[in-house]
């Protein structure tokens, strides 16, 4: 599968930063909705936009929008490719998933921008 463009990566930030405004977060199901992904393979073209948010993020050293999408069947976490994208991007070093996320949760809601 190609590599994300960057038009559909801001197309997926502008969506997270509504999702932060609102203190909520969002299925990949939901995303891929909201940014209208077409098939085939929806969900696996969101987690690789996810992914490369991620990773821009990380770069430009702003709390990541990409802890916002999470999976339906995992109690509101993200699928195990971010937690292991977050890991060799050196973000996750520990081994509680779940407190990592929350942290992150966290930090994106105390810095929301006000409406």
């Amino acid at each position: 599968m190609p590599a994300p463009a960057a038009d559909e990566v801001e197309r997926l930030r502008a969506v997270l930063e509504r999702a932060r405004q609102a203190r909520r977060t969002l299925t990949y199901r939901e995303v891929a909705d909201a940014i209208r992904v077409e098939p085939p393979h929806r969900i696996h073209q969101v987690t690789g936009l996810v992914e490369r948010l991620l990773e821009d993020d990380v770069a430009a050293g702003r709390p990541s929008l990409a802890a916002l999408v999470v999976s339906r069947v995992r109690n509101g976490r993200p699928a195990p490719g971010f937690f292991e994208r977050a890991r060799r991007l050196g973000l996750y070093r520990g081994d509680d998933p779940d407190a990592f996320h929350d942290e992150m949760l966290a930090d994106l809601f105390e810095h929301a921008p006000t409406r």
